[in-house]
């Protein structure tokens, strides 16, 4: 498999978990406050935890971001080791830059309020739920723009097949006669 592909498709998986993680980690925090005001978190919710309870789904979730993370930007370092670059070629787009720094700064914060908020308790994750929701989302959306602008510079890169790359001693022979 090509290492374009693979980068793709880390960066596919990449956008993907990090939405399942964004959707669970709302949905527990939608559900534990519903269970502490006994105000119910909604049926979508009530309908996840009893398939698969979200106090067990979280935590799993949690661990498989930063694994996906990591296979991703293996993935793109492969795909870099291999990109042939010429001089006046196209640069990472802007946006992908913006909207990484935003995911690299955005992240990390989110996290913390989310843990803090839950820390709180009930009445707390209640009464600042629209912000740490809002956080949360947010850094999703910017890690999805990013990912989305460089699987599209990853897409249109050329990329050298290993045979290429290597020259043969009838090429060298041939450039070596031309020169004398």
């Amino acid at each position: 498999m090509s290492a374009r592909r693979v980068a793709l498709s880390a960066l596919v998986a990449l956008i993907t978990v990090h939405i399942g993680c964004t959707v669970v980690a709302l949905a527990a925090y939608s559900h534990r406050i519903g269970l502490v005001t006994h105000d119910g978190s909604g049926s979508l919710v009530e309908l996840l935890d009893a398939v698969v309870p979200l106090h067990d789904l979280l935590p799993a979730v949690l661990w498989l971001l930063p694994l996906t993370l990591l296979v991703t930007f293996a993935a793109l370092g492969r795909w870099a080791a291999r990109r042939i670059v010429r001089p006046g070629d196209e640069r990472l787009p802007a946006a992908a830059w913006t909207a990484g720094i935003a995911a690299v700064l955005l992240n990390p914060l989110a996290a913390v309020r989310y843990a803090s908020a839950t820390a709180g308790g009930g009445e707390h994750m209640r009464t600042v739920q629209v912000e740490t929701t809002l956080l949360v989302l947010a850094a999703a959306v910017a890690t999805m723009v990013s990912a989305l602008a460089v699987a599209g510079f990853v897409r249109r890169s050329d990329t050298a097949s290993p045979a290429s790359r290597r020259m043969r001693v009838d090429d060298w022979s041939a450039d070596a006669a031309g020169r004398e």
